[in-house]
């Protein structure tokens, strides 16, 4: 009986700081904001965050962190969610770039690296090309691979248990089939977690960007290629096997004239300007290069379109590389969807542009360190330190 009280009370222990550390990440807080929030008694506030702070998930916030200005006489001491006792990787693995982020585990980027690749480039090469973005910026952030708590890798196609089990483009050779949680575990002794650029793309928006609020959302990745993500009811719909927002495999759909001569991002036989050139030629007023600019958005609308039908969102998001230049097209594509759909959404142009995929990763790789955590205040004996090795033990 004893025994099973002592237990009880362990456990209360352990909720009540994970409590006090989820209201911490919102923000610095004193210990009377941090009892109004969690209906804690002042005794008990201030003994779970001795422990948080004891064991590197809390610190003394100066005073400016609290109200973002210098603050004058003598404040209530406030504290603050320890985010940099950890570092997360991500890696956006692109046809034509690789670009890696480094953050701590507030989320704030600490370093970043792209690397031009080809789409023809061999499996292997791509491979070699990520793990050489990924050194760089963790050099950059002076971090070491071993202090790494959570690593994801976004890739282009449909991702199922780790591997790419689709993808419909041209180009990146061997890369269907390619297990890409097990080509990278060997270099990182934390978890290697993989998903869809799409869907990384969609929580990244959702999370940080133009969709933070919206409870359905349409993500649309428009760069060399075009897919799609959808956020239903606030969370992020994958779909029976990850292949959420493929539409662009039905030809009658159109996306994949964004990928032919006209909007590619390479020079094409017919000498066709590439999608970049044609962008900067309509900005200058070119006549030619304004018409292709609405048959791009005529086309890109088509695909949007049957996404609204089928998912009825309250926001439809424009992102991906071709977002940069959305104020040439998007109000093309919101004339172009009154026309076709009878309810139409609001239509937002993405904040976060290129940045999305490896944005979106670092946040999968928190939500993965979140829910350890949790399973370790359930399971666990105490409150786990702020050091990787509990998200290695249950990742």
């Amino acid at each position: 009986m004893a025994s099973s009280v002592a237990g009880n009370r362990s456990l209360l222990r352990r909720m009540n700081s994970l409590a006090l550390l989820l209201e911490l990440r919102r923000g610095p807080r004193t210990i009377s904001h941090l009892t109004e929030a969690t209906g804690l008694s002042r005794t008990t506030a201030e003994a779970v965050l001795g422990d948080l702070v004891q064991l590197g998930w809390a610190a003394t916030a100066a005073p400016e962190e609290r109200s973002g200005r210098p603050v004058m006489g003598r404040p209530a001491v406030s504290y603050r969610f320890a985010g940099e006792a950890g570092r997360l990787l991500s890696a956006d693995i692109g046809a034509h770039h690789i670009h890696t982020v480094v953050a701590d585990l507030q989320g704030t980027v600490l370093s970043s690296h792209t690397l031009a690749v080809s789409e023809q480039d061999p499996a292997a090469d791509r491979l070699r090309s990520t793990r050489s973005a990924m050194t760089a910026a963790l050099k950059e952030a002076d971090t070491r691979a071993e202090d790494l708590w959570a690593v994801a890798i976004g890739s282009p196609g449909v991702i199922t248990d780790g591997g790419v089990r689709h993808f419909g483009g041209e180009g990146m050779p061997g890369w269907i089939g390619l297990d890409l949680a097990a080509a990278f575990a060997e270099d990182f002794d934390c978890p290697v977690l993989v998903e869809g650029d799409c869907a990384l793309g969609t929580v990244a928006e959702h999370r940080l960007g133009a969709a933070r609020g919206a409870r359905d959302v349409v993500y649309i990745l428009c760069g060399n290629r075009t897919g799609a993500g959808i956020i239903a009811n606030g969370d992020l719909y994958r779909g029976h096997r990850g292949g959420t927002g493929i539409i662009g495999e039905l030809p009658q759909l159109r996306w994949r004239e964004l990928e032919l001569e006209t909007y590619s991002g390479r020079p094409p036989a017919t000498g066709r300007p590439t999608r970049h050139e044609m962008f900067t030629a309509a900005r200058q007023g070119d006549a030619e290069a304004l018409k292709a600019v609405s048959a791009f958005a005529e086309a890109l609308s088509v695909g949007i379109a049957a996404m609204i039908l089928a998912i009825d969102p309250e926001l439809v998001v424009l992102g991906g590389g071709s977002s940069n230049s959305a104020d040439l097209f998007v109000d093309l594509v919101r004339d172009n969807l009154h026309r076709l759909c009878p309810l139409m959404p609001a239509v937002a142009v993405s904040t976060l542009g290129g940045d999305a995929v490896a944005l979106g990763g670092i946040q999968i790789a928190w939500s993965h360190v979140d829910a350890a955590l949790a399973r370790a205040v359930e399971q666990g004996l105490a409150f786990p330190p702020a050091t990787p090795e509990f998200v290695r033990d249950r990742g």
